[in-house]
């Protein structure tokens, strides 16, 4: 359908959507929209869309996905003023984002980093938000460079991965924090001069705050964006020492998102990730498997008072599972398809082949549709 908005106004998409520029001036998280540009919106993401100058639109709405249109910019002048100053000076920069979940730390990072894009810097992100990772799949810590301006993290493939397999930190604090050291050292070997590290929003309690510490000890930031609605990062962010600081505010037009409606952003990741995936066997005496860590084992030696080989049959399918090269390079995701005891193979599905190396098993379950089923018992 046809769409006009005057200038002065902002349309917010809330997709499943699509839409085609046709005339005007408009603008998307500080990248301007060229005439005739497509894009498409994601269930569960809400975009928004600045109009400086009358504007029309081809609009193509899937189903429950609504528009709203308010008088003037639904970003925070608190926004504005952090870009400006942190995009300020050309010294190579490492900016660290916090807030709690439906804060708009993943719009603002696409904010800073068009505002570094215009200032020629050499812009790269980290994504350390397991649950709701765009660059990476779900359960990863991803890296990549961004050359050219961004409307949403989700169209940018991930250069670099670190699988934790599991998508929420409380349960994988250690993990993460290594992925953390892994990603920052490889993305320090790049040229990259402006760094964005995104991160989760477990923000509440003793433990984030503890957390949130040592992933600023390993990112080592210049400065840290906390977004708040109130003062809930005030714990958080005076525990950090000689950082400079900016408080911003989360975007009034921030609609918070249901469980199950993250829960779909995640498996539409699932997708992208596993397209052209098909299942292949690899012998076990050609990979390495890693995932039950000696730790659980010891637990559930414990817990029987004898030793114990984990081998339950069919308790393994499902599972997600990350594939890397000899070197530790994540390669992509599969899904556990089986373990034929016979043949001593392992079946995964998955678009990755050769010079797999490692099949590290995660806790995440998934159906043969691609959907979250839990986590394994396994676990």
């Amino acid at each position: 359908m046809r769409h006009v908005v005057q200038g002065g106004k902002t349309l917010l998409i809330d997709g499943p959507a699509s839409l085609s520029f046709l005339r005007g001036d408009a603008s998307v998280l500080g990248t301007t929209l060229r005439i005739g540009e497509k894009m498409v919106i994601r269930e569960g993401k809400r975009i928004p869309i600045e109009v400086k100058k009358k504007a029309i639109f081809d609009l193509n709405l899937g189903e429950n996905a609504c528009l709203e249109e308010v008088d003037g910019s639904t970003i925070p002048p608190s926004w504005e003023k952090a870009s400006k100053e942190i995009t300020l000076h050309g010294k190579p920069m490492t900016v660290m984002v916090i807030g709690g979940i439906d804060s708009g730390k993943t719009s603002f990072c696409v904010y800073l980093a068009n505002g570094a894009l215009k200032k020629k810097r050499k812009v790269a992100v980290v994504d350390a938000d397991l649950g709701q990772s765009d660059i990476g799949p779900p359960s990863t810590i991803g890296f990549s460079r961004i050359t050219a301006p961004v409307k949403d993290l989700f169209d940018v493939e991930a250069e670099k991965a670190y699988f934790v397999g599991l998508t929420s930190p409380e349960r994988a604090t250690d993990k993460v924090l290594e992925g953390l050291t892994t990603i920052k050292s490889r993305a320090s070997e790049t040229d990259v001069n402006f760094l964005i590290v995104n991160t989760d929003g477990w923000v509440e309690g003793e433990d984030a705050v503890k957390y949130k510490v040592q992933m600023a000890e390993i990112i080592d930031p210049d400065v840290v964006v906390g977004i708040q609605q109130g003062e809930e990062l005030a714990p958080i962010l005076t525990a950090f020492k000689g950082t400079k600081i900016f408080v911003a505010a989360s975007p009034t037009a921030i609609r918070g998102r249901s469980r199950e409606k993250r829960k779909i952003l995640r498996e539409l990741s699932y997708k992208k990730y596993l397209r052209k995936a098909k299942v292949q066997s690899f012998p076990l005496s050609w990979v390495n498997i890693e995932g039950v860590n000696d730790e659980q084992i010891k637990n559930i030696e414990d817990a029987f008072g004898k030793k114990v080989k984990i081998l339950k049959k069919g308790e393994e399918e499902g599972l997600l599972t990350s594939l890397q090269d000899a070197e530790g390079n994540f390669l992509g995701i599969g899904v556990l398809f089986g373990i034929d005891h016979e043949r001593r193979a392992i079946k995964v599905y998955t678009p990755v082949s050769g010079n797999i190396s490692t099949i590290c098993i995660g806790q995440i379950k998934l159906d043969k549709k691609g959907r979250e089923i839990g986590l394994s018992p396994l676990f």
